[in-house]
């Protein structure tokens, strides 16, 4: 028998719209997902249904962007999220929000995070990092690297650990004690 409060379609329903509602942005399938499955009352399988129900009904919207699709609350399904308040128990609505406010971090730090790369003519490829506020880069870095596989170790590297390895570049180039004579 499961163990969470959110069992029956409509609950997962008023959840799905109370979870979207908690969101400042468009979220993707996968994203939603991890900030509706806080209760274990339910499943990938059910919550996939009332998605896709709620899709259909228009209380969620479908957006095409760049990356795929995205999911917004529409004004309808704004209307039932205001109501859902009261069907959820605050427990679960207290999961909701911290689980929403965990994924809109790791969203808004991915969308910081650029990493790519070009190939040169000479058969070398330039890796570019860097940390960026909304479309400006805060700081960034290039460098020659010789093979695909490199840029992707780089770039991988780099998305998953952009902060400590330019808190460290930063902590190098500034340090006034580790000046070396004859360098």
């Amino acid at each position: 028998m499961r163990q969470g409060f959110v069992r029956e379609p409509e609950d997962i329903k008023y959840l799905i719209l109370y979870c979207l509602s908690l969101l400042p942005i468009a979220i993707s399938e996968e994203d939603l997902l991890d900030v509706v499955m806080i209760d274990d009352g339910f499943g990938y399988f059910e919550f996939i249904e009332c998605f896709k129900d709620l899709i259909e009904t228009k209380h969620i919207s479908e957006l095409e962007v760049s990356g795929g699709k995205q999911y917004v609350l529409t004004a309808k399904g704004n209307r039932i999220a205001a109501l859902a308040v009261d069907n959820l128990r605050s427990s679960v609505r207290d999961k909701a929000q911290a689980a929403a406010i965990r994924v809109v971090r790791k969203i808004r730090r991915a969308d910081s995070i650029k990493a790519g790369h070009t190939k040169n003519d000479d058969g070398t490829y330039t890796v570019t990092l860097a940390v960026c506020d909304k479309s400006t880069a805060i700081a960034s870095m290039s460098m020659l690297v010789y093979t695909e596989q490199q840029c992707a170790m780089l770039e991988n590297n780099f998305r998953h650990n952009a902060e400590t390895i330019f808190k460290g570049f930063l902590n190098l180039i500034l340090d006034e004690g580790s000046k070396r004579e004859g360098i």
